[in-house]
């Protein structure tokens, strides 16, 4: 376990990925083949390994070794190789079970994943919704919370609510309290 961590940390994912197959064949209880498979699933969302995240979630979410982080996590992920393989009616079905709980990460990105979703097919009314619903959440994850009001003004301005999607920006500018250089590299790009 502390190989393949240290693996994953400093990058070396076919390394790290090697170690996690191999615990999880050698592994002697449920909770450390669940070790294992949450890190293969990481590093096939890394890799885009989207067939490996399929198997390796499914085998996660339906052992009773995982606890709540672990399930909302391969919720998570699990719905990102969904989309990904074009099965995205499955993905939304699968963020949506988790979006309302944005105090888990996992639970904020899925929100966001659900919003964007909707936002990319064009699907206006429901994309405002769920963004909405993100940005009123009272998320403790202020990137997702701030990556939901960009949405919003994306949303905004494919509605033609080019001044609201612009004073959501500008808030978003003065308020945000990261300092993630892509946040507000988004936020300038939109108002240029």
């Amino acid at each position: 376990i502390v190989k393949a961590e240290e693996e994953y940390d400093m990058g070396r994912g076919n390394a790290a990925l090697e170690s996690w197959q191999r615990l999880e064949q050698k592994a002697s209880t449920p909770e450390k083949v669940n070790i294992a498979r949450m890190g293969i699933m990481r590093v096939g969302r890394d890799i885009a390994d989207y067939p490996m995240v399929l198997r390796v979630t499914e085998a996660i979410l339906s052992s009773s070794a995982a606890g709540s982080e672990a399930r909302n996590e391969a919720v998570f992920s699990r719905a990102l190789a969904l989309d990904r393989t074009g099965r995205t009616d499955e993905a939304r079905v699968l963020w949506k079970s988790i979006a309302a709980n944005t105090d888990d990460l996992y639970g904020a990105k899925s929100a966001f994943a659900l919003a964007e979703s909707l936002y990319d097919a064009r699907e206006l009314d429901k994309a405002l919704a769920a963004a909405q619903d993100l940005t009123g959440s009272g998320t403790p994850h202020k990137y997702w919370l701030g990556r939901g009001f960009i949405l919003l003004s994306d949303i905004y301005a494919a509605q033609g609510k080019d001044f609201e999607a612009k004073e959501y920006l500008r808030a978003l500018r003065e308020n945000y309290p990261g300092d993630e250089s892509d946040i507000f590299e988004m936020i300038d790009s939109r108002l240029n």
